[in-house]
């Protein structure tokens, strides 16, 4: 083994992949050849931890290792001499030339420059001999401070390794010494932040969560910078309870490896730095603009380029090193702070948005300012353009400093804490309610924190709870800001939705409705609430006026909240294209104002479009794509919700294993949770699957259960949309008077919206309860309505079989046979192999032959296990294979396994082999 220290597994999390790729690099030495690599990164990014996993994996390996330090960096030959010492007793092995070269310039640090290829030529040498009886590794960490004259040596032994057992390895700052040219290199990133929050979670166990994550977001992706923060901080700091301070302590390796920089800079461009550090994306005419003084901002910019501190991009000035702007404010002292805040105040001013001038003027004042306060209150309230939700909470939490007032200060917070979450930051949402806690009883009004008390119970845990709290809210603030209690009672109309309480969601409706606001009729949230509790009682002839009227209203509105609501409302209206605009809206104008948290609740809506009529590509987009934005925005909840469209997806496509894994994952979380809307979602995909794989008795049963199914444990819309498909079963099951009972209900939601897709489908319904010509007039009909709803869906070819089959069954092959073969083409298109069996199988037996063509070489893998096969082929590892796929790296595993017994492989190279077809 290696003799090496062991390096704690934390230090190395999310550098899987480039730890694989040094072991590989130094094992080549079982095989007698050899290589090179220079690591280069910032300081405190994990260089010297990556080497030391890297040794600690291999085996039987002869490890040389020598350390740069900066007093001996003008030493010649001090870091060969540190390289070899351990073995300059295996001289003797040399030639009598080189030995002797080597001895006396190691003793004497110097050599004749005559003799400098005979001296390199002895190092490597040396080298390849102590390559002989084992592999060698020589490691050379912190590469920047060891003397040139070992570098150069080294480096002309490290590019003729090619025959010789041994691989040598530098770890260098992101300049790494010219000595070093020309070998091969490996850059380490910054690391993600939810790698970092599990960095502190080993690190730091005792860190608060939403602290732990505020961390990992300041660290720009160091994991020094992230230990040496919470290193910093106090008990209370710790626990959330006390505020973070704005600049924490960076470790002194990151403010020294940026100082021997800073402190060889002219005055102007130290200036600028500073400027740029204290408003990150400054456009390039306000940080040029002219200003009293002696110094030439244009010149200082251009100098700060040219040395490869700053670049500018679209006009947009930013720092190469996001560290490098952190080191720059710590290095100032608070007059300097002052000073520069002030002035870029003054720069923005007139060039700027108003509400960073502000922001600016805020930072440079010592104690509370009322008036300063509530300007930068106003500026939120205002909504000034450009401003995102993340910079109204930094707004609103210095707003907060600034007065001495506890109920202002609890408001300030609560609304800065709601900001942060709608920012998509749930760790500052939480850490910023908590500070608000403390003078919420001082505080007359309420609604503020309770609504954020209340939508984090909808988004992680209880969403039955966090209706109740947010109704409460509401009641408490009606009185003096009836358009406040509106918002809230519309979170708690979709907290009692996503429950599947529909109790719940016509009281908060109700109490919605009787708010005294300034002309009700016109407002979209309202008429939303409106018309969806009417839906949900069945009066679907009623609920049309007001969801139509809500829509309208949204058409002038461009408020992400108020479009999710649209899509919604487009979705009971069956109006599918109306459905896609308001999502590609509200995803674009939740990006503008960064409300980052609205877009996979908006995701969440918009794919029961795309997998009922529309493109099941998309719909996998929207679902993965809101799987990980609910993930890390803290919504749990929605996150089931996702998950519970994953498998549904899966169900389509008839991939059991994957719908039967996402299933239990939606499982798991809501049966502590009163979900009802994801659970019955789920139900609906595995009775979906049912019905395709032949099992009409499951399929009937489970979708019969969902119908009967309590408050919280299933949801009416889902009932509702689910009624072709339980007539289907129960057709084919001979229940007629169940199949008519349940279809009734549908008839009237489709006769009421004038949905063609929704009408195709009861159409079909009538078909599949009928025979003759009969049936064979309603199928016309359903193809003739999905036709007008935009065709080409999975219903759409569903329908084709079903009527071809039923064409084939009373000896009409002809005429079942354009139906079929589109079926088989859309099914083929869709991706669906299940129903394309199905649909083949059909066609056969009307005597056409069909071209079954060679098999592909993943034949006979279900969809998700072929995706894995194509990722595996492109090198991915089992960890990027789970991320990618929304999926543990254990099921990867399970998966891989069943792979290589069904295909007869034995290795991932195999695999890749058979699926690039090489």
């Amino acid at each position: 083994m290696a003799d090496v220290l062991m390096v704690p597994a934390s230090r190395t999390h999310g550098r899987d992949t480039e730890v694989e790729h040094l072991v590989g690099l130094a094992s080549l030495g079982l095989e007698g050849r050899g290589g090179s690599l220079v690591v280069e990164g910032s300081p405190g990014i994990g260089k010297s931890a990556l080497l030391e996993t890297a040794l600690d994996q291999l085996d039987g390996h002869r490890v040389l290792r020598v350390n740069g330090r900066r007093p001996e960096s003008g030493l010649p030959l001090s870091g060969l001499h540190g390289l070899l010492l351990p073995v300059l007793h295996h001289r003797g092995t040399l030639p009598p030339e080189h030995d002797r070269l080597l001895d006396d310039a190691l003793r004497r640090g110097r050599y004749a420059e005559d003799d400098r290829l005979a001296l390199s030529v002895a190092v490597l040498a040396l080298v390849t001999a102590l390559a002989r009886g084992r592999p060698l590794v020589c490691v050379v960490d912190d590469a920047q401070w060891v003397d040139p004259d070992s570098l150069s040596l080294l480096s002309f032994a490290a590019h003729r390794l090619g025959g010789v057992g041994a691989a040598i390895l530098f770890a260098s700052r992101e300049a790494a010494p010219g000595e070093l040219a020309g070998l091969p290199r490996l850059r380490l990133a910054p690391l993600p932040e939810e790698t970092l929050h599990q960095v502190l979670e080993e690190t730091d166990p005792d860190l608060d969560p939403a602290v732990r994550s505020e961390l990992a977001r300041r660290a720009h992706g160091n994991p020094l910078a992230a230990r040496c923060y919470a290193a910093a901080l106090s008990a209370g700091q710790r626990t959330g309870a006390e505020p973070l301070p704005r600049m924490l302590p960076l470790p002194a390796e990151i403010m020294d490896a940026h100082a021997e920089t800073l402190d060889f800079l002219p005055e102007d461009v130290t200036r600028l730095l500073l400027l740029a550090a204290l408003e990150p994306g400054v456009a390039v005419p306000v940080l040029t603009a002219e200003r009293d003084g002696a110094y030439d901002p244009v010149e200082a910019l251009d100098r700060a380029e040219r040395a490869g501190l700053l670049r500018v991009e679209a006009e947009r000035v930013e720092f190469v090193d996001p560290m490098m702007g952190e080191v720059v404010c710590r290095r100032a002292t608070s007059a300097q702070l002052t000073r520069a805040h002030l002035e870029m105040a003054r720069l923005l001013d007139g060039r700027g948005p108003r509400y960073r001038v502000l922001w600016h003027r805020a930072a440079a004042t010592g104690g509370p300012d009322e008036e300063l306060g509530h300007a930068l209150t106003s500026a939120v309230s205002a909504g000034e353009p450009g401003l995102t939700a993340q910079e109204a909470s930094v707004l609103l939490e210095r707003a907060a400093e600034l007065t001495s007032k506890p109920s202002r200060r609890a408001n300030r917070l609560a609304e800065a804490s709601y900001q942060a979450w709608a920012a998509g930051q749930y760790s500052r949402s939480t850490i910023l309610i908590k500070q608000a806690a403390p003078y919420v009883p001082m505080a007359r009004i309420r609604g503020l924190p309770d609504m954020v008390d209340g939508y984090r119970a909808v988004g992680e845990e209880d969403s039955v709870q966090g209706c109740d709290q947010l109704m409460s809210a509401a009641r408490e603030i009606a009185g003096h800001n009836p358009r406040q209690a509106r918002s809230l009672l519309l979170r708690a109309a979709d907290a009692a939705s996503l429950a599947g309480d529909l109790d719940r969601f016509a009281a908060a409706a109700r109490q919605a409705l009787a708010l005294d606001l300034d002309d009700p009729q016109h407002d979209s949230g309202l008429a939303y609430l409106e018309g969806s509790m009417l839906a949900f009682q069945g009066d679907y002839a009623a609920a049309i006026e007001p969801l139509r009227r809500s829509v309208a209203l949204v058409e002038r509105d461009d408020e992400p909240f108020g479009l999710i609501h649209s899509i919604v409302a487009s979705l009971r209206l069956g109006d599918i294209v109306g459905a896609r605009r308001q999502t590609a809206r509200a995803i674009a104008r939740a990006g503008v104002r960064g409300t980052v948290s609205m877009v996979p609740k908006a995701l969440s809506y918009a794919v029961y479009g795309e997998f009922l009529h529309g493109s099941l590509a998309t719909a996998a987009e929207h679902a993965a794509l809101g799987l990980r934005l609910a993930g890390e925005t803290g919504q749990r909840n929605c996150a089931a919700h996702h998950l519970a469209a994953l498998a549904m997806l899966a169900a389509l496509r008839g991939a059991a294993e994957e719908c039967a894994v996402r299933a239990a994952d939606v499982t798991e979380h809501t049966d502590s949770r009163p979900l009802g809307l994801p659970r019955a979602l789920t139900e609906w995909a595995l009775a979906y699957l049912d019905l395709t794989r032949g099992r009409m008795r499951e399929a009937a049963t489970r979708l019969e259960e969902l119908a009967r199914s309590e408050p919280c444990q299933g949801h009416r819309t889902i009932r509702l949309l689910s009624v072709p498909h339980y007539v289907e079963a129960a057709a084919h099951l001979g229940e007629t008077e169940r199949a008519e009972a349940a279809l009734a209900g549908y008839e009237r939601w489709a006769n009421a919206t004038q949905g063609p897709n929704e009408l195709a489908l009861a159409a079909r319904c009538r078909a599949l309860l009928c025979d003759g010509e009969t049936a064979r007039e309603y199928f016309e009909e359903a193809l003739r309505l999905h036709r007008r709803g935009g065709g080409g869906g999975i219903e759409e070819a569903r329908t084709r079989m079903a009527y071809g089959t039923l064409l084939r069954r009373s000896r009409l092959p002809s005429a079942a046979r354009p139906h079929l073969r589109a079926a088989v083409e859309a099914f083929t298109r869709l991706e669906v192999p299940l129903l394309l069996q199905q649909a083949r199988e059909q066609l056969r037996a009307t005597g056409e032959a069909l071209d079954a063509g060679d098999p592909a070489p993943t034949a006979g893998l279900t969809p998700q296990q072929e995706q894995i096969a194509r990722l595996v082929a492109e090198g991915a590892t089992n960890r990027e294979i789970a991320q990618r796929l929304y999926i543990s790296p254990r099921t990867v595993e399970h998966h891989l396994r069943n792979i290589f017994r069904q295909l007869q492989i034995r290795s991932r190279v195999e695999l890749a082999r058979l699926v690039s077809g090489r």
